[in-house]
């Protein structure tokens, strides 16, 4: 919804029209920040260049790097507690141990997703853990701002 936002206002202004469709969106963000730029203060135009990097992440399911992104817009995004424990090549009984283990936070028997960053194969732990720690609510209100900035300026034409 967010980049259909910018898409629109891009369209709505004949000066920016040829760019709505087919350019990156971080060109069309970046001509109305230069057009409407007197009606537009440096946290605003902070804001949309933000909202922009914060879709990026989420669409690409890089979601650590998403987080950092809620920092800067001031989301104060907090860890959801998603923890990973690695049982690939166990026995039954092995995986049996590991896992009572990790239920027992016993040290060294799992890891928190949150402290592994964007390291492979815990595309599914990042989904749990941003999901459990509210970083998607987070976002959503991000980009609701972004909307609200962008239907302002929508008003000025």
């Amino acid at each position: 919804m967010y980049e259909l936002y910018i898409r629109l206002l891009a369209d709505k202004v004949p000066e920016l029209r040829q760019s709505a469709y087919g350019e990156r969106l971080e060109d069309v963000e970046g001509l109305i920040v230069v057009h409407f730029s007197s009606a537009l203060t440096e946290d605003e135009k902070n804001h949309l260049k933000l909202c922009r990097q914060l879709r990026n992440k989420i669409l690409h399911c890089d979601f650590h790097a998403a987080r950092k992104k809620l920092e800067e817009i001031g989301a104060n995004p907090q860890p959801g507690n998603v923890r990973r424990t690695d049982i690939s090549g166990l026995s039954g009984r092995e995986m049996a141990v590991k896992i009572t283990s990790a239920l027992a936070h016993a040290p060294g028997s799992s890891e928190y997703v949150a402290d592994l960053g964007s390291r492979a194969g815990v595309v599914f732990g990042w989904l749990l853990e941003a999901g459990g720690a509210g970083d998607f609510a987070k976002a959503a209100d991000a980009f609701a701002r972004g909307a609200a900035i962008v239907d302002r300026l929508a008003l000025i034409g």
